[in-house]
């Protein structure tokens, strides 16, 4: 390893530099959205409660439900806590450092297998600078993305080295970070599936039975199958004890999507066709996207993604032995959509920028293998080609410097993702609880009551602009928030709660009864408040005879 850091020290100083560079403001953002449930506001991390991280989801500590088993990630965050408490730039700063490490590791898994310095530097650059990874990099709570492909790139280079163990104990610790690190055993199964490794393995086989089908079959299994076994034992985990609810469907109920094999196919194949796009082009970029189902295979962009794909692995196919470079980092592309394409398992969204960030580092490997081939086959090719490249690269790291930008705080990233996406109930709900962390109380009233035009059934903006009313002294208005956000949940005990305690404070015991009773059937059973409304119901027995004698 030193060896080769000294013969490619340049190389990697650059990477090191383009990291820092575009990623260099993000030392400034702040922290908010799924970063307080996270982290800011879990007691589990601030307590560094380790059995909690293990036994629970992933939000518990917050007092939140989530189908999530993240307990490494929760470690990182928690050891983070200890050291420097809310500083947000501690937070980004680990992400931008993982970040250009994955840069660093990325180079020389490429080098490793390909012998390129050329093919090693230019994927991992792109790799770095590329738009598409900022949404797993600026969001401090999105580490779980670059942490658990740290621990798979450095499994795969472990393993192409002869390792045994360590990539073993890398491959459960990914799959303790991010859920996604289950195709491991498919990544590196590529890397015995390289031409290259077909000739070393004859050569290591001594007899012509040795070299038959079956014995390579036998002697990939042996390789394989401890992954697939803690592969296995992790699934059986998070199908009993760790099964939090909807482990397998994330929609927790069958709908037309989860229901559907055939859909999930479908929609894919059209999402196939945004994310090729954003790859290549990479504009509008934004955290809120959304694509209508697909119940049909005849659509245009249904058609067309599927066609995509076929070609993709047809060329795939073809070039194993031509261009391994370009097999391989196409597979790669594709092995790494895997595990977000819904087909498998139904989760709690369609597209996002951020589940690019693995299955990015194939397609720029398949990219500049390409353009490689072009170079060869017509050499006068090469200065335009690379003129082209290093405009792109210029665009891109323009691109995600903006980008990182627009994730600086919370009002400055839903304005801009509401540009896109207007009708997001969630986006509108959070800049209304952006504008009343900061005071701005119109526009907080303002974006609480599109969101419930959005979707008048769900009850989270109901409560919130129930809080805001209540904190602003405004109880009338509050009560009718609060009630109206039971009125479409009956179980939304945050709301109960929040009109409890206003009756409660007012000593209006017989209205704060029927929340108290609400309380206690959906809120674990708590004994403190089967007692406070025992002696609620004595004092207004009392009240009664006394109003009556």
């Amino acid at each position: 390893m030193r060896e080769f850091i000294k013969t490619h020290r340049t190389y990697l100083i650059l990477l090191i530099a383009a990291g820092s560079i575009v990623y260099f403001n993000t030392l400034w953002n702040g922290m908010f959205w799924d970063d307080n449930d996270f982290i800011l506001n879990n007691q589990y991390v601030q307590d560094f409660t380790v059995e909690k991280f293990f036994s629970e989801n992933v939000i518990a500590g917050a007092g939140f439900h989530s189908n999530y088993w993240r307990p490494m990630l929760l470690i990182v965050f928690s050891g983070a806590y200890q050291i420097w408490g809310g500083w947000t730039a501690g937070y980004h700063m680990i992400n931008m450092a993982v970040h250009i490490a994955n840069g660093l590791l990325l180079f020389y898994l490429v080098f490793l297998l390909f012998k390129s310095r050329p093919l090693a530097f230019l994927t991992s650059l792109i790799f770095l600078i590329h738009p598409v990874t900022v949404e797993a990099v600026s969001y401090a709570n999105s580490l779980g993305d670059p942490l658990s492909v740290f621990l798979m790139l450095g499994a795969i280079i472990l393993y192409s080295k002869g390792q045994r163990a360590l990539p073993l104990i890398c491959f459960a610790l990914a799959l303790m970070i991010k859920e996604t690190a289950i195709i491991l055993p498919a990544l590196i199964l590529l890397i015995e599936f390289l031409p290259h490794q077909d000739e070393i393995n004859a050569e290591s086989n001594t007899s012509t039975a040795q070299n038959s089908l079956s014995h390579r079959v036998r002697e990939l299994i042996k390789k394989i199958l401890p992954y697939i076994l803690i592969a296995c034992g992790y699934i059986a985990l998070r199908a009993t004890v760790l099964n939090f609810g909807g482990t397998f469907n994330l929609y927790e109920g069958d709908t037309a999507f989860s229901s559907h094999l055939a859909t999930r196919i479908f929609t894919f194949f059209r999402i196939f066709t945004t994310y090729l796009a954003i790859l290549v082009w990479p504009h509008n970029l934004h955290m809120e996207r959304s694509v209508d189902i697909a119940t049909s295979f005849v659509s245009p962009s249904v058609i067309i993604g599927a066609v995509l794909i076929t070609l993709l692995v047809i060329l795939a196919f073809f070039m194993r032995k031509k261009i391994p470079t370009v097999w391989f980092g196409s597979v790669w592309f594709l092995v790494g959509l895997a595990p977000t394409s819904n087909i498998a398992v139904p989760i709690n969204g369609l597209l996002y920028e951020h589940w690019l960030y693995l299955p990015l580092a194939g397609f720029s490997m398949a990219a500049i293998a390409a353009a490689y081939a072009c170079i060869q086959r017509k050499p006068l090719l090469t200065k335009p080609l690379y003129a082209i490249l290093c405009i792109i690269l210029i665009g891109y790291a323009i691109q995600s410097i903006r980008r990182n930008g627009e994730w600086h705080d919370a009002i400055t990233l839903y304005t801009q993702t509401l540009r896109f996406a207007p009708g997001s109930y969630r986006v509108n709900n959070n800049l209304g609880m952006a504008y009343a962390e900061t005071g701005r109380d119109t526009d907080a009233i303002a974006a609480y009551n599109r969101a419930i035009a959005i979707d008048p059934t769900i009850s989270v903006a109901y409560y919130n602009r129930g809080n805001l009313y209540r904190d602003r002294a405004r109880q009338e208005e509050a009560i009718a928030s609060y009630q109206a956000a039971i009125q479409h949940d009956p179980k939304f005990i945050f709301a109960a709660r929040s009109l409890a305690s206003i009756y409660l404070k007012e000593k209006n015991y017989r209205a704060a009864l029927p929340y108290l009773e609400t309380l206690r059937e959906y809120d674990l059973g708590d004994e403190n408040i089967t007692h406070l409304i025992q002696n609620l119901r004595e004092k207004i027995e009392k009240s009664s005879q006394q109003a009556n004698p």
